[in-house]
């Protein structure tokens, strides 16, 4: 009997080996397609989660916006001293809010909290300035440092 499967062995050799071959290509990218498999679906569960803690800081970053506005509704805003000190969206207040890098000083503390509010509703963020379109980095905290409704806006709100 091993004669016999020596003999086809010699003189088949080729198509043996090709056969052997082909098999091991083919258990090669089985397993290779069943470890991206596994790999797309971890990535996929790290996806989710990563989501999900978006969804949840944009949820509690909306609530904050939504007391913020309310405090400053009973807020009065400052009278601009000049034309150029003017909130350049609702023209009547002072524009204090100063964004960095660009360092433009154009919107009051009340269009400011709204702008940030239409950003986060409409997912528009890193926030960017409304003049220069520049991302905004930071804000200028020593003009508000006294007012703790825009102490926690600067201090908790990271564009």
């Amino acid at each position: 009997m091993s004669s016999i499967i020596s003999r086809f062995y010699n003189r088949n050799s080729v198509i043996v080996f090709s056969v052997v071959a082909v098999s091991a290509y083919f258990a090669y990218r089985y397993y290779q397609r069943r470890r991206r498999t596994d790999t797309f679906a971890d990535e996929d569960a790290l996806h989710r989660e990563i989501r999900r803690r978006r969804v949840e800081k944009l949820v509690e970053l909306r609530d904050k916006l939504e007391q913020l506005l309310g405090s400053l509704d009973n807020f009065q805003p400052e009278l601009p001293d000049t034309e150029d000190d003017e909130c350049i969206v609702c023209n009547s207040a002072k524009a204090i809010i100063q964004t960095y890098p660009c360092k433009h000083r154009v919107l009051c503390r009340r269009c400011f909290v709204r702008t940030l509010q239409v950003a986060v509703n409409d997912l528009n963020l890193p926030l960017k300035c409304v003049v220069c379109r520049a991302r905004i980095q930071t804000l200028d905290r020593d003009r508000h440092e006294g007012n703790p409704t825009l102490a926690l806006l600067g201090a908790n709100i990271l564009f």
